[in-house]
């Protein structure tokens, strides 16, 4: 009995270290991918601009779910797999004990019984690790939302007395730009107009983005990009210039999508390049979008794995009726093939 006991202590210990092998493994591709979508890298790059050149958007935050979701499941798999070997190696070691010799009728129905008890205790471990992965990826996709909102939350703001560039000073070959409330005043002429809009569900908003055109004489490269409002459509054209502008200066804070178009349209963005947002708002927009899709997502998740879980509840219940029914006397001698005069 001791014996038995202790077997059950290391199962239950390596059990729980598996579970905790993938939770970690469900974290460590969740942060990859949130690394991937951060500096536009990658697999998520690579979709990204496939949707973009084929739908004329991209889905960021549909495509970091399926690529999660493609790179965890393998370890949810593994552990299965894992679960299923185990079981089948104590089931050949544990010896059969029977009170009688049975015929063999009564023996295939006794081994029938034995391999129907190991597909339900596999079963039952199956279920309850699915639960663990939904859950875990549950607490992943909200663990990436809190890292949005608090990255957003450190982004530049117009709080402070806004620096002023001119035309000059914006070019300059020493000019290091400070991130935060600006002013351009001078003529500056813009290129081409591109549009980018991002939403959920009912909530959408779209933004418009034009490049900065370098003075003669520079390395041609594009160091600055303008945020225009859409109600500002009709006042704004490609080519066009601005004498004067009020906003949030952010580096390199395009989506990657549009840096590979202006690239495609011959524009050369710079690495360091930085956006002139309308107000923080609009800077935080997308930011605050991508994490309302985790929180909603991570519902999704959270919901099914309730429902599994109570689906594994209803599993449990019916073996242990099963089990009940099957361990009556009547039903044990029945299966068995045992005669009532046997004890005679």
């Amino acid at each position: 009995m001791a014996a038995e006991r202790e077997n059950a202590r290391i199962d239950d210990e390596e059990g729980g270290r598996a579970l905790q092998m993938l939770w970690l493994w469900v974290f460590a591709v969740v942060l990859y991918f949130a690394w991937e979508a951060a500096a536009y890298r990658g697999l998520f790059a690579y979709v990204s601009e496939w949707e973009f050149d084929r739908l004329g958007q991209d889905l960021p935050t549909f495509n970091f779910t399926i690529l999660t979701m493609l790179l965890a499941w393998p370890a949810f798999a593994l552990l299965a797999r894992f679960r299923d070997r185990k079981l089948r190696d104590e089931a050949e070691e544990t010896p059969v004990e029977a009170p009688v010799i049975l015929d063999e009728e009564a023996a295939a129905t006794l081994l029938a019984r034995q391999q129907r008890d190991h597909q339900n205790r596999l079963a039952m471990i199956t279920a309850r690790d699915y639960t663990h992965f939904l859950f875990a990826f549950t607490a992943s996709l909200w663990f990436a939302a809190a890292l949005v909102l608090l990255w957003a939350q450190g982004l530049p703001d117009d709080t402070d007395h806004p620096n002023v560039y001119t035309p000059a000073s914006l070019f300059a070959n020493n000019q290091r730009p400070v991130e935060g409330a600006a002013k351009l005043e001078g003529t500056l002429h813009y290129g081409r107009i591109s549009s980018f809009g991002r939403g959920i569900m009912f909530a959408r908003r779209t933004a418009l983005y034009a490049p900065l055109i370098p003075p003669e004489g520079s390395d041609g490269r594009i160091h600055y990009f303008i945020e225009f409002l859409p109600a500002e459509r009709p006042d704004i054209r490609s080519g066009g210039i601005i004498t004067h502008r009020d906003g949030v200066l952010v580096r390199a804070d395009l989506p990657g999508a549009l840096i590979r178009l202006y690239r495609y349209l011959g524009y050369r963005p710079a690495a360091d390049y930085h956006v002139l947002y309308v107000s923080p708002i609009t800077l935080r927009w997308p930011y605050f979008v991508i994490a309302a899709q985790f929180l909603i997502g991570g519902l999704l998740f959270f919901f099914s794995a309730f429902w599994q879980r109570y689906h594994l509840r209803s599993l449990s219940r019916r073996i242990t009726r099963q089990i009940a029914v099957e361990s009556r006397p009547e039903a044990i001698g029945k299966d068995l093939g045992f005669r009532h005069v046997w004890w005679e």
